[in-house]
């Protein structure tokens, strides 16, 4: 069974319209007022997010698409809202409150795009207006986006696409030349097994571990990879284009059966969406490109494009499969980023395909990943993440301490999704607030405690030792740890060890802290949704599971309290009911 050429081209079409549609009924009409008149309001930000000009792309698309001058007339009001984020020196920002510019790199590309596919659509003069506005873009970006940037690698590679797709517009030498360097400078930051890092600051740090600035299922798959993709097509860099190909290859394995990706350990998991990263542009394009010579990245394209679909409500592309449910208004970020991919879909052309499997249908038992410290192991239906990693992004990074941060199941789907452990906003300009603050709880299993005032937990411990060993019923998992409080020190007599063991049927954890620790520790076990079932001792639960909901990355579910017996042991058996 397979996929025709023109049926996923005309369920992507489909899907880009829908999109479509709801940014252009929540653009303003304010007439006289520049810098509200075009733009695209937010529902659940109350305000008009700086890149939403982005979206002229895939306007224009629709409008190619439809015929419908709706969709042009949208796209010409946008482009001159855009320009009221536009600096003198032709970089443009990332909000009206924000100093940051390194976003030109993706206003540039939308707009080359835009031209290079549908500039036909715009008169002479309105496409010597924006074609200026490209020049003025590409300007800035040569100058100020190298390798000498404090810039994440997402922008870099980014850049790295940009002059070249300006070089060839413009007939630039020097926006090549730049490209070239760049895409060679991103290229040399892959680790062991094939994963790219410098997602943190800076992008070469290594920490004690041995540990790298890696956002796997975030920035990697829906910015980077796709960028290097287009840089060497652009350019004709079958070396690079090459070594992408396995890049790809190495990262698919970090996509879950039901199209997610697995962004759990990422250092900028606080803006995983389970489908990806909230302010990327998504791997729909580079996939469906690649997938015309080797079909499992058309079929991994096209599983992410079916859960971009299912979490799509009322024209918008929602944080998570439960934000609809969870009563959230949707953020028009993701869909104005994520409608770009999906027209240069569109334009790059769609291939027909088989069906087939991806590596996680049929995942190794057991597998490290040591630039991330990480174990991710496999039995029957379960899939699992246990990370130790020790990379410090950001108090509202991963989790680690051995903690679980992905715990999935073939029939009930994601039963464990660890994004940001605290419910903070790192980015303001670049993440939601949650309208239902109260339900909100980490969505990380863990070892807790409170002392003077202050929680510790294990999943706080980045000195966590980890250690794996395959049993006869599957693979199992030890942590040793510590906990620890927000600032990383250790709780006096807080060692602490975990055991994971996966079989056929069920996720056994068991779990010790000191005897002295015993009635003061418990551990907070949060399960996504309802199919999950917990088995503890007669009188081990604290209380009746708490119903809990986390924006990152978007689930409702119960977060369920387990007490140690009083030698400070405790042994769980999560299964899923039938």
């Amino acid at each position: 069974m397979g996929m025709t050429a023109k049926d996923a081209r005309g369920q992507v079409a489909a899907l880009l319209t829908e999109w479509c549609d709801a940014l252009v009924r929540l653009q303003v009409n304010q007439p006289g007022c520049d810098r509200l008149d075009g733009g695209i309001l937010c529902p659940a930000c109350g305000c008009i997010h700086g890149r939403c000009h982005e979206a002229v792309y895939p306007l224009l698309c629709a409008a190619r698409l439809t015929g419908n001058e709706t969709y042009l007339t949208a796209a010409n009001r946008l482009f001159a809202w855009g320009q009221t984020m536009r600096c003198a020196d032709g970089g443009v920002r990332n909000d009206y409150k924000s100093e940051w510019k390194g976003v030109t790199v993706f206003a540039a590309v939308a707009l080359h795009d835009a031209l290079r596919f549908h500039g036909d659509l715009l008169t002479q003069k309105v496409r010597a207006e924006w074609e200026a506005c490209l020049s003025d873009m590409g300007a800035w970006l040569f100058r100020n986006l190298t390798e000498r940037s404090s810039a994440y690698l997402n922008y870099l590679a980014a850049n790295a696409c940009a002059m070249a797709l300006l070089g060839a517009y413009f007939s630039r030498d020097d926006y090549t030349a730049l490209a070239k360097r760049l895409a060679a400078y991103c290229l040399t930051h892959v680790t062991e097994t094939g994963l790219l890092y410098g997602e943190g600051h800076p992008k070469d740090a290594v920490s004690p571990k041995g540990c790298r600035a890696i956002d796997v299922g975030g920035y990697n798959v829906e910015e980077t990879l796709p960028c290097l993709c287009r840089y060497a097509c652009a350019v004709g860099d079958a070396r690079a284009l090459d070594v992408c190909r396995d890049l790809w290859r190495a990262h698919l394995e970090w996509m879950l059966p039901d199209g997610a990706w697995d962004d759990s350990t990422g250092t900028r998991s606080f803006k995983w969406t389970y489908w990806g990263s909230r302010t990327a542009d998504g791997c729909q394009a580079a996939l469906f490109d690649l997938g015309k010579t080797d079909v499992v990245f058309a079929e991994a394209a096209w599983r992410n494009f079916e859960l971009l679909r299912r979490c799509t409500h009322e024209g918008l592309l929602a944080g998570g499969p439960d934000c609809h449910l969870g009563g959230e208004p949707t953020c028009v970020h993701h869909t104005f980023c994520h409608a770009k991919t999906l027209a240069a879909a569109i334009d790059g052309g769609i291939p027909a395909f088989a069906r087939v499997c991806l590596p996680s249908d049929r995942p190794a038992p057991i597998k490290r990943y040591p630039e991330l410290d990480t174990f991710r192991a496999a039995c029957g239906k379960w899939r699992m993440d246990v990370c130790g990693s020790d990379f410090a992004y950001s108090g509202a990074g991963h989790a680690t301490g051995g903690s679980i941060t992905l715990l999935w199941h073939e029939t009930a789907g994601p039963l464990i999704a660890v994004g940001m452990l605290d419910n903070t906003l790192r980015e303001p300009h670049n993440q939601q607030l949650s309208v239902h603050p109260q339900l909100w709880r980490s969505g990380c299993p863990r070892l807790e405690t409170a002392d003077g005032g202050e929680r510790y937990g294990q999943h706080r411990c980045a000195a966590v030792r980890l250690t794996s060993e395959m049993l006869p019923a599957g693979p199992s998992i030890r942590a040793d740890a510590f906990l620890c409080g927000k600032d990383g020190l250790q709780l006096p007599g807080g060692a602490c060890s975990l055991v994971y063991r996966l079989t056929e049927d069920a996720l056994f954890i068991s779990g010790c802290v000191d005897a002295a620790l015993a009635d003061r520790v418990c551990y907070v076990l949060p399960l996504i949704g309802s199919r999950a079932a917990v088995e503890v001792p007669e009188g081990a639960l604290l209380c009746p599971p708490e119903t809990m909901f986390n924006l990152c990355p978007g689930f409702l579910g119960r977060a369920f309290r387990v007490r140690p017996n009083r030698d400070g042991r405790f042994e769980i058996r999560l299964f899923v009911n039938p």
